[in-house]
């Protein structure tokens, strides 16, 4: 007995067919979708390994659970992110580099990753600054190139 006789066989190819000019059809939007969140470099990856092997044991399965974002965030960009944001009225360890939003981190390339954060100025520590920020990194070595901060809206854009 065919599966195509059946009205879930008609079902599941209409669905077949469905995704496959979704995939035809929006191929560049697609594309651009698979571009973001893209893995890191191996001198990148390299980095990130040896960051979580150098934090204690019990710690590190939940670090290793978190999104490649999150991950390259952290241990790429954190560190330039810090002196950035303490030039600009920052306290040292008052910071996010992500917010409560879906995709405040977003790795665009290896070379590039962009998001969302807030940081606690120094002359006023009970009021959080909402800013963008940009990672620049150099894929064949993992270091930052540029870290750039604009100052956002509580609505996440730039004023």
């Amino acid at each position: 007995m065919s599966h195509g006789s059946t009205p879930s066989g008609r079902m599941d190819r209409a669905v077949a067919m469905g995704s496959l000019c979704l995939a035809v059809c929006m191929g560049p939007v697609s594309h651009a979708w698979a571009t973001e969140n893209a893995p890191p470099s191996p001198a990148e990856r390299r980095i990130i390994t040896q960051r979580i092997t150098a934090l204690p044991a019990r710690e590190r399965p939940g670090v290793m659970g978190q999104d490649m974002a999150w991950q390259m965030t952290t241990f790429l960009c954190q560190d330039a992110a810090r002196s950035v944001l303490v030039r600009r009225g920052a306290q040292p360890h008052r910071f996010f580099l992500q917010d409560d939003r879906p995709d405040s981190q977003v790795v665009v390339s290896p070379a590039l990753i962009k998001g969302r954060g807030q940081f606690l100025p120094v002359t006023s520590p009970m009021r959080w600054v909402a800013f963008t920020w940009s990672c620049h990194l150099d894929p064949a070595t993992g270091h930052v190139v540029r870290f750039d901060v604009n100052p956002t809206t509580r609505q996440g854009t730039e004023p």
